[in-house]
């Protein structure tokens, strides 16, 4: 008989394994290297039928807030010309001066919310995905290296206007997920277990990202549509 080590899994609930959410599990070296194969290995995502020129990068922050690990999101703040008031995680487009798209998210991640980049633990990126809005953009996974408090971030009010964590384990709740069918036949995930809707493009990443960090157990959703999003072979070197 196979047995499962109590370090890996100390009790289930149903079919949903809570230790697999502990911050000695997720962020265990083991896991880093095992996220970041899997993150990047997901194919180029095309939603959009042109290669735009454009680029932009976002932080996908991890982190642990009340010795729970969470997911970071903001809500844009409602007077800017573009996705305002939306769901998103921090990041923007790539400036001249950053080095690389990883630079650009850290870049962004300090203008929104004050966070320094000598604070987070770059992990890696995944692929760039192209988008309807004629840009392509690289999510970044990173980890928020201190305990998290809300309240001690420096909020760009011209950036975003407002801040929220909503722990994995929220997330990964079945009852709380759904999806957006589309009328072109491509669907993105809908995640309903926090003070507000994650739709669309966060939605996406979001899912790529808990697909990549935990196993099958903790997270095994997969989205139902009636054609698969289109994948690219290699739009990018």
């Amino acid at each position: 008989m196979h047995c499962i080590p109590a370090s890996i899994t100390k009790r289930c609930l149903g079919q949903r394994c809570f230790s697999f959410y502990t911050a000695e599990n997720v962020f265990s070296e083991e896991n880093m290297k095992r996220t970041m194969a899997k993150f990047a290995s997901i194919k180029p995502v095309r939603i959009h039928t042109h290669q735009p020129a454009k680029k932009a990068a976002v932080l996908i922050p991890l982190c642990e807030v009340e010795e729970k690990v969470s997911l970071l999101y903001t809500l844009r703040a409602s007077h800017l010309k573009s996705h305002r008031g939306q769901v998103s995680f921090p990041g923007g487009m790539q400036d001249v001066s950053d080095r690389s798209l990883e630079d650009t998210a850290l870049r962004e991640t300090k203008e929104e919310l004050g966070i320094d980049p000598e604070q987070i633990e770059i992990w890696g990126s995944g692929n760039l995905i192209v988008t309807k809005g004629q840009t392509c953009v690289m999510p970044v996974i990173g980890r928020i290296k201190q305990d998290l408090r809300l309240e001690d971030l420096d909020i760009n009010p011209m950036e975003v206007e407002e801040v929220f964590t909503i722990p994995l384990e929220d997330l990964c709740n079945p009852a709380y997920i759904g999806y957006t069918q589309f009328r072109n036949s491509w669907s993105l995930p809908v995640f309903m277990g926090g003070k507000r809707r994650i739709w669309g493009l966060t939605a996406l990443m979001t899912n790529m990202c808990l697909s990549s960090l935990l196993p099958q157990k903790a997270y095994s959703h997969r989205i139902k549509h009636s054609q698969p999003v289109k994948m690219a072979k290699s739009l990018f070197s």
